[in-house]
């Protein structure tokens, strides 16, 4: 973020794991404003697949916040979506080098994610299709010799700076600071190793 001479950079942490047929899904994340710093923000989520609808339980604060989803919306939506977007939409792609992530070679991959292809793959990409911000994203990605995704890496400074200015033109601000920079970046694990979980009944009791 950036208020007056001061620059901070907003870090997002989430740790995920992922089953499907039928879909299962646990996440937990971090919001730090700077490599090393304190946690501002967390919070976890489950997800389970049941009689045809997804069911999510949404703990922040010490509350849990459940609802329901439609399976192939809500499924649709997740990080497997994001996926295609970035294999199958980059512009302007360059290959800036080789690295090894949890003892996996891959190649480093950059490049720009138009803001309309974005705003067409789902609603995490809402503010996009609703003219509200008018933004493309750069982003970089780690890809393994097979085409497996180890870990993506995008920047969302302009889109984040945009929502925040756009969302109510009309409101009065509050303040007149802005993202100095936001960037999120998720690394994958091989989805056929990930540790079966459990919902704790003290989430679904507490729902």
């Amino acid at each position: 973020m950036k208020n007056d001479s001061e620059t901070e950079t907003t870090m997002i942490w989430r740790n995920q794991e992922i089953f499907m047929n039928p879909f299962k899904m646990h996440y937990k994340t971090k919001v730090m404003l700077g490599e090393g710093s304190e946690v501002v923000d967390a919070e976890e989520q489950y997800a389970e697949e049941r009689d045809g609808m997804v069911h999510t339980y949404m703990i922040t604060v010490g509350d849990v916040f459940a609802d329901s989803y439609g399976a192939e919306e809500f499924i649709g939506e997740q990080a497997l979506a994001d996926l295609d977007l970035y294999l199958t939409k980059l512009q302007s792609a360059q290959t800036v080098g080789t690295e090894e992530i949890n003892g996996v070679s891959a190649t480093v991959v950059t490049g720009i994610l138009d803001g309309k292809d974005m705003a067409d793959s789902g609603e995490e990409w809402a503010d996009i299709r609703e003219g509200k911000v008018d933004v493309d994203a750069s982003i970089k990605l780690w890809i393994t010799e097979d085409g497996y995704i180890l870990r993506h890496e995008i920047d969302a400074t302009a889109l984040m700076n945009g929502m925040r200015s756009g969302a109510d033109p009309e409101a009065e601000p509050v303040d007149d600071w802005s993202y100095g920079a936001y960037v999120e970046q998720m690394t994958y694990g091989d989805f056929n190793t990930v540790p079966d979980f459990e919902i704790p009944a003290e989430v679904l009791d507490a729902a």
